[in-house]
């Protein structure tokens, strides 16, 4: 039976909970893109999705501690998911993310395009969020929807008005990872079928099996194998394309 929490807090509270078998480590930087942030430390590199705040427009600060994050460690970073603010959560993603990847086993190198490739044939599949793969996704599955709420909607995408009729119709969900820093992951969560075959993906996926619990039968992510590069590549406003680095693996659940 798949666990679906009626708050994101649940998801932040497992994650962090998760980050506290970590080993302690020393915060080397911190780099916020216009697509991606990073947190690099002494045991690894996260990176999270960057979200943009719109209430610096009204004269408030969207990062509040912005130019002295440098005194705080990993772990109170990874904190800061609990923020309401988007830039703030996404570093607290970023740095939860490096801390997880840090003890991160059983990983396989997998795409996960391959795997919904492969589960998709001849099943209905639903995509949360729109992922560069998509129309490629569509020759192989026997119906194609994406749910999409940003700027990377196209005509014949759905929005979240849908998700509730539609969803339970799919066999298979993908469901990217920023659902956990714009928390709207309970809600989607709550329309797939007991027995939808799921994923989370992308680099702010949480490579940690905590999150096998709320029935993700697959967990596809980022290792980042060489920090200055990916630092580097996102301080210029590199998207996922034009980063590398990185290795894209998986965390599956054990049957």
């Amino acid at each position: 039976m798949k666990q679906s929490p009626e708050s994101a807090d649940v998801f932040i509270d497992v994650i962090l909970d998760a980050t506290g078998d970590v080993p302690s480590s020393d915060l080397l930087d911190i780099r916020i893109g216009p697509f991606w942030t990073v947190v690099n430390t002494s045991i690894g590199a996260g990176m999270a999705s960057s979200l943009r705040s719109e209430s610096h427009l009204h004269g408030t600060q969207p990062i509040a501690d912005a130019g002295s994050l440098d005194d705080c460690s990993p772990l109170e970073l990874s904190a800061l998911m609990r923020s309401s603010s988007p830039p703030e959560a996404a570093i607290g993603l970023a740095a939860a993310n490096a801390l997880l990847a840090s003890t991160a086993t059983e990983l396989t190198e997998e795409k996960a395009v391959s795997i919904l490739r492969e589960r998709g044939v001849g099943k209905r599949v639903a995509m949360i969020g729109r992922f560069p793969f998509a129309d490629q996704l569509r020759e192989s599955c026997d119906h194609l929807m994406v749910f999409e709420r940003g700027l990377n909607r196209r005509d014949g995408d759905l929005g979240d008005e849908a998700i509730e009729e539609l969803l339970p119709d799919a066999d298979v969900v993908a469901v990217t990872a920023t659902t956990l820093l714009n928390r709207t992951l309970p809600s989607v969560l709550a329309g797939v079928r007991d027995d939808a075959f799921v994923m989370l993906l992308g680099p702010s996926t949480p490579l940690t099996p905590v999150l096998h619990q709320f029935g993700f039968d697959v967990l596809c992510g980022t290792v980042i194998d060489d920090p200055a590069r990916v630092l580097r590549a996102v301080g210029q406003g590199a998207v996922t394309s034009q980063i590398t680095g990185v290795r894209r693996v998986c965390l599956w659940a054990k049957s």
